[in-house]
């Protein structure tokens, strides 16, 4: 017994002197994250404590946001070589789709990688758009302004390119969750239609997942919203200006901005931090920017802004497909800076959100420091127009203000709140 718990104390000392000795001169941690032989794995890292959280990366076909009742978005797995094709517009058409018309369906759609938000996947770059200017279009089907649900209106087709298999796909109704149907390709015609409904559930992740092979939602796929910043795994992007094409890299979670700094000297105690105009909510800010073939590119730092903390990071190891290894560096720098909150003098709030059906909103507010404290309130449709427009009591403490936005039809619209030289922008249903 004794020499079992000197093993394990004598194992325990190892694997601490391990991630000691990963921390280097000048403060830097160094994070040995692989995806795997030939990319196998979906990474999932934490700045805050270093945590990875790997998971197969071919389990799942599509996964479907989840933020709330009235949100909608999907994402299609890249590391299946998914081409998407929009076949129709009318799901009337579900049972006349023949794959032998797919040049005639146009580009194929994929993940957008420019995106600034992570729901956005390839349905939403379909081809149903929305008639009200007040209401987003969704890609595949409409918003009902009566029932809040999105309706289904296109059907497309899921091109495997590894294996020149097919699916057939169409979203049905989207609120709370997902009724979906689909139909899989035998090699002469399609086979029995299946209908699924996935409901968002309470979990804390941003998806849920769902997998063809299985019929199923694929469980335990994504750590919390909470428990991740950056998600190391296979995305397709125009690549040399030439085609889409499959590449691998880190994409950024909503909670961090991240600025990208070219040339900059890696291994340095001294550093200038870029300004916050400069960091960016693009999802693939760090991207593959970071690799050449084979190799790192040594001149290049990225910057993360995560609440009110600042991180420094740089990578040192690229293993290609071979190992799947994308080793950096990265530490914590707001210390260093000699700031705990920055840029941030009130906190903001919106309620209720949904309207009620008088339209009426409160705004409310903590502010820090009264000091030449200015401020307004500007709320836009989605097409950028202005539609309301209110000047901010300059004054310290918790407070709140009531907005009567009675002119305004039912819809999406955004709300850009600007303090004491800060902006911070939310979405508003107005009932």
């Amino acid at each position: 017994m004794k020499t079992k718990l000197l093993l394990a104390s004598v194992l325990a000392l190892s694997v601490q002197q391990t991630a000691l000795a990963q921390t280097d001169a000048l403060g830097y941690t160094q994070a040995n994250m692989t995806m795997g032989p030939s990319y196998q794995n979906r990474v999932f890292f934490n700045l805050a404590n270093g945590n990875m959280v790997s998971q197969p990366a071919n389990t799942w076909d599509v996964a479907f946001y989840r933020n709330s009742n009235f949100a909608f978005g999907t994402r299609i797995n890249d590391a299946l070589n998914i081409e998407v094709y929009a076949a129709s517009t009318n799901l009337a058409d579900w049972d006349n789709i023949n794959i032998d018309n797919i040049a005639n369906w146009g580009e194929p759609l994929y993940n957008p990688d420019q995106a600034t938000d992570i729901s956005q996947g390839a349905f939403e770059q379909g081809p149903i758009t929305s008639s009200n200017p007040n209401i987003p279009s969704t890609g595949w089907g409409t918003y009902n302004s009566l029932t809040h649900h999105i309706e289904g209106k296109a059907i497309f087709v899921l091109k495997y390119t590894g294996s020149n298999s097919y699916i057939k796909f169409a979203i049905v109704d989207a609120f709370g969750g997902y009724t979906f149907k689909y139909s899989k390709w035998n090699g002469t015609s399609w086979g029995a239609t299946e209908t699924r409904t996935l409901a968002n559930g309470s979990d804390d992740a941003y998806f849920n997942y769902f997998s063809f092979t299985t019929g199923a939602k694929v469980p335990n796929m994504e750590p919390s919203r909470s428990a991740w910043d950056f998600m190391f795994t296979k995305y397709y992007t125009f690549y040399n200006n030439m085609m889409m094409y499959p590449l691998t890299g880190a994409i950024q979670g909503p909670s961090v901005k991240v600025a990208k700094v070219q040339p900059e000297t890696q291994e340095t105690a001294a550093f200038t931090t870029p300004a916050d105009s400069n960091f960016s909510s693009n999802i693939t800010t760090i991207g593959h920017s970071w690799k050449g073939i084979g190799t790192v590119n040594n001149d290049v730092v990225y910057y993360v802004k995560k609440g009110s903390d600042y991180y420094r990071m740089y990578f040192t190891t690229n293993g290609g497909a071979t190992t799947g290894d994308m080793y950096f560096k990265y530490k914590k720098i707001t210390a260093t800076l000699g700031i705990t909150e920055v840029s941030k003098k009130a906190s903001f709030g919106i309620y209720p959100n949904p309207t009620t059906a008088d339209k009426k909103v409160t705004v409310l507010f903590d502010v820090k420091e009264k000091t030449d404290n200015k401020g307004n309130i500007e709320v836009y449709d989605l097409t950028g127009k202005k539609v309301y427009t209110a000047e901010l009591t300059n004054q310290a403490g918790f407070y709140k203000q009531e907005l009567n936005l009675a002119h305004l039809s039912a819809g999406n619209y955004l709300v850009k709140i600007s303090f004491g030289g800060s902006t911070e922008t939310k979405k508003l249903i107005v009932k």
